[in-house]
């Protein structure tokens, strides 16, 4: 397969007419009129062969005279046959199909991090965020369970003291009449045992309501312990799986940063991720100019940056059905032209593929088998606004009308107007 061309080389041209050099060296070689061409009848043959070998020779002298002024400079390159693969070029960015993203829990500061790049397990802390204040809350509240809980114990121990006095005075009234009739106590005795005992019995209400209400407040205290608690623990954020720890970034495009110790997260606002390395994509873009060419499915090269070297094999998953206007890598800012985002998917895994690296990604859209093919440079537009490539011919530079079946962003595929072997100009030749 061949995209790339042979490296240019300069070839001299000229675009003036070869007959007047003919004329000029025609008048030097004789006596100032063709007469003695009309005299040759009675010469030796070889004379006349020698004349004209010499006109030719000033004549092509005369001509490489010109052609040195005029598109020398001019580089050329060949017109090949070869298969030649037309391709989309787009950067992007490697990030994982599938992740957990790590959210903050509240909007408290953020203490400390796990390190970017590290290997965690489940369970294992990922983010602490600052819980003072739920720490102090959860001291506050362990001490009012502290507090309620004596008052309950302090409850129940007299209503324990009150069923006991409760008992007596249930005995005294049950037994008491029987010791009246014997004549062993008066009456008297039997009437107060009795409004005693009617005091103690109505007391045992108020007992069993303060039992219930301590019971009531140690319930609200273990509450405020737990809610306490909990806010405490989303100050701690842990890894739901497996994974390698990725920070999210923030910002707008043009000035985003990474999240970092000592930043005030919004509640819910994206900390880091774990991703699945098992399954990678490219996110890119492409101009709408080249959306009727893109569809899921279509084959792509990609190479990363930090490892040019080697490419990986991807396929188109996904083309965004609605336009955005492109962002500037370097300034940030929407510069008017429409991209579609475009996610192509991995299909090799390699322990090189990590989130976050710079991909860029060579989505094939056509093939052409053995088809002639010049470098894009080689193509200009006439007044007429029709195709054409300046060829160095024979007699100097020859335009020629070009019919081009496809082209990407270095070469062009030839249909009709040249062959193989022509030698076209990189450049516009003097005088056009």
């Amino acid at each position: 397969m061949t995209t790339d061309t042979p490296a240019a080389r300069p070839r001299a041209r000229a675009p003036q007419a070869e007959a007047a050099a003919v004329r000029t060296a025609a008048k030097r070689a004789g006596t100032g009129s063709p007469a003695w061409l009309a005299a040759s009848s009675g010469r030796p043959a070889l004379l006349v062969l020698a004349a004209l070998a010499g006109v030719l020779v000033l004549a092509m002298a005369f001509r490489a005279l010109l052609s040195g002024s005029s598109a020398s400079t001019v580089p050329t390159a060949p017109v090949s046959r070869g298969d030649v693969r037309i391709t989309i070029t787009e950067a992007g960015e490697l990030r994982a199909q599938h992740q957990s993203t790590i959210q903050a829990t509240n909007d408290k500061m953020i203490v400390w991090m796990a390190p970017e790049g590290a290997w965690v397990k489940q369970g294992d802390p990922l983010v602490k965020l600052d819980s003072s204040k739920y720490d102090i809350q959860r001291s506050g509240a362990t001490s009012g369970l502290e507090m309620a809980r004596a008052q309950l114990e302090a409850a129940l121990s007299d209503q324990q003291a009150h069923a006991s006095t409760l008992r007596k005075a249930q005995l005294d009234f049950e037994t008491l009449p029987e010791l009246a009739r014997q004549g062993f106590i008066n009456q008297t005795e039997v009437e107060s045992a009795r409004l005693k005992y009617e005091e103690v019995r109505a007391a045992t209400r108020s007992h069993e309501a303060a039992v219930a209400a301590a019971r009531a407040n140690v319930e609200r205290a273990e509450q405020e312990v737990n809610q306490a608690q909990r806010k405490f623990d989303l100050g701690v954020m842990v890894a739901p799986r497996d994974g390698l720890v990725v920070y999210a970034m923030v910002g707008d495009p043009g000035s985003s940063r990474k999240v970092q110790v000592g930043m005030t997260p919004f509640e819910g606002m994206d900390l880091m991720y774990l991703p699945d390395l098992s399954s990678m994509v490219v996110e890119t873009e492409i101009s709408e100019v080249d959306l009727a060419r893109v569809k899921v499915g279509t084959p792509a090269d990609l190479r990363l940056d930090a490892y040019p070297d080697h490419v990986f094999r991807g396929e188109v998953t996904l083309v965004s059905g609605l336009a955005r206007q492109k962002v500037s890598r370097v300034t940030g800012k929407a510069t008017g032209l429409k991209v579609f985002d475009v996610t192509i998917k991995v299909l090799d895994t390699d322990e090189r593929l990590k989130p976050g690296l710079t991909a860029t990604a060579d989505i094939l859209v056509a093939e052409y088998p053995q088809a002639l093919y010049i470098p894009i440079s080689a193509i200009f537009l006439d007044e007429l606004d029709e195709t054409i490539a300046y060829v160095d011919g024979a007699f100097g530079v020859e335009t020629r009308k070009l019919e081009i079946a496809d082209s990407s962003d270095r070469v062009a595929v030839v249909r009709e107007g040249l062959s193989e072997g022509d030698q076209v100009l990189l450049g516009m030749p003097a005088g056009q």
